[in-house]
């Protein structure tokens, strides 16, 4: 083998070295970018789960404390309501108590005159 043959070999094989190594360089790159946007999309898509199980749970709360609330309100009205019965059952009684409080007072009043 003469040594132009010999180095027209190393060219060549220079050559294909050079564009194995950008071939595999492109390949990495792909690889990469690959990787970083399936990584993205699995970031994302957690991150939106994990946005609609808290506006779930906001939800759920918001529910639960109306729910309440209303109860808390019947519990209200129905205690309302005995204490007027209680008020209406009493109130001839006190108002009788009354004027005859005020009718001992005003006659014990008008009688040390």
């Amino acid at each position: 083998m003469k040594l132009s043959e010999a180095l027209e070999v190393l060219l060549k094989a220079e050559d294909e070295a050079v564009e194995a190594k950008t071939l595999a360089e492109r390949e990495a790159k792909a690889i990469i970018q690959k990787t970083h946007d399936e990584f993205a999309r699995t970031e994302d898509a957690s991150l939106n789960e994990a946005r609609r199980l808290a506006a779930s749970q906001i939800e759920d709360a918001r529910i639960a404390a109306e729910k309440e609330c209303q109860r808390i309100a019947a519990l209200a009205d129905v205690s309302l309501s005995r204490m007027l019965e209680q008020f209406e059952k009493r109130e001839p009684n006190l108002i009788t108590r009354f004027a005859d409080g005020l009718a001992v007072r005003y006659t014990a009043g008008s009688g040390g005159a």
